[in-house]
């Protein structure tokens, strides 16, 4: 931890206004870090979202613990008087915040290296960290306090918002833009070209690749996720959504606001998820189809087919869950129809020979 990032505290009655919880105990409790129960010590802050990890919470060292009005309710008379609370309807919720609040944020030195290589003509904005080894084509622009971690390479005419955080090793390439607030976890590869060709009887011919990558404000990228430039106009990652690591996203697919997408999905070209789509792990989602708000998307789901809003779909190719277990109970049932079948195909025989 540098002079530049030095160690942080709240105490409790700063806390509770930043996330709208109440108070109960000493507002003037002061904490200097979050951790699990376990984890924790005398200057923590927990939280604990269900009965039994208010009580193993109870008997931890933390000063601070988080937790729901109506657990507390419950073990009103076990509450200890050493111990401080933040009341909410969402625990998880609150520490999150203050979770965010009291971790440091990784590479924020506030120093530009000379061990980086830098175009003459990039904008650089103030307190911005950047490291050795990272790359800064000609023409780009870096928001402030933004941070671009050891080995970040970044392309020609990119531009880069506030308060970014880039990981060691993320390369975006060309003309792409990220927003405010965006994290982009290690080894990703922001805006390589789709995957488009003309087949004929003489191969493959490639097909220039013109458009960019737009990432919205609040975005999380995780590690070693692939996300396509568009062969004409941008692909588009909208605002809040979530990425898990290992992640394959088409040209010119859009990615709806606050959507969650986990590990190992895969969307084809040109494809629209709308608001707040879920899809599950190892998910498959075919090319220039659209899935309507509030789509859940199970794990392993090859989406062949659009949907209406609200759906929960599972299943290859995905269809209705509760059409898909229906199907699956019959299918698990087929090897005794056959021997009914067989059954009564050999009484069927016995008869007709009569």
């Amino acid at each position: 931890m540098t002079a530049n990032n030095p160690k942080i505290s709240y105490q409790l009655r700063e806390l509770a206004e930043i996330t709208a919880s109440k108070i109960r105990g000493n507002e003037k409790t002061s904490v200097d870090n979050a951790r699990g129960i376990e984890e924790s010590n005398q200057n923590s802050v927990t939280f604990a979202d269900q009965k039994e990890y208010l009580i193993k919470a109870l008997k931890s060292e933390a000063a601070v613990i988080v937790s729901d009005y109506r657990i507390c309710e419950q073990l009103d008379s076990e509450l200890k008087e050493n111990k401080s609370f933040l009341l909410t309807d969402n625990p998880r919720r609150v520490y999150a915040q203050i979770a965010d609040l009291l971790t440091p944020r990784p590479y924020d030195n506030r120093e530009i290296s000379t061990k980086a290589v830098i175009d003459e003509s990039v904008k650089k904005g103030e307190n911005i960290s950047i490291h050795p080894g990272v790359v800064i084509a000609q023409n780009v622009e870096i928001g402030n306090n933004t941070v671009l971690a050891p080995g970040v390479i970044i392309g020609p005419d990119v531009e880069i918002g506030d308060n970014c955080l880039l990981h060691p090793g993320v390369i975006v390439e060309r003309e792409t833009i990220i927003r405010d607030d965006v994290i982009i976890q290690s080894g990703a590869v922001i805006g390589s070209d789709g995957f488009g060709f003309a087949t004929d009887e003489n191969g493959h011919h490639k097909i220039p690749q013109q458009g960019n990558v737009i990432i919205e404000s609040e975005v999380e990228i995780g590690a070693n996720v692939t996300i396509d430039r568009g062969a004409s106009g941008p692909t588009v990652i909208k605002q809040g959504s979530k990425l898990d690591n290992l992640i394959q996203i088409g040209h010119n697919v859009e990615v709806g606001e606050e959507s969650l997408l986990i590990a190992q999905t895969g969307i084809a070209g040109s494809t629209k998820l709308g608001r707040r789509v879920t899809l599950g792990g190892q998910a498959g989602v075919v090319g220039h189809i659209k899935l309507a708000d509030n789509t859940t998307a199970a794990a392993r789901a090859m989406v062949t087919s659009a949907t209406s809003e609200g759906d929960f779909i599972s299943g290859a190719p995905a269809q209705i869950h509760r059409k898909a277990l229906k199907e699956q109970a019959y299918l698990r049932r087929l090897p005794r129809y056959i021997d009914k079948i067989k059954q009564l195909e050999k009484r069927l025989a016995e008869l007709e020979n009569k």
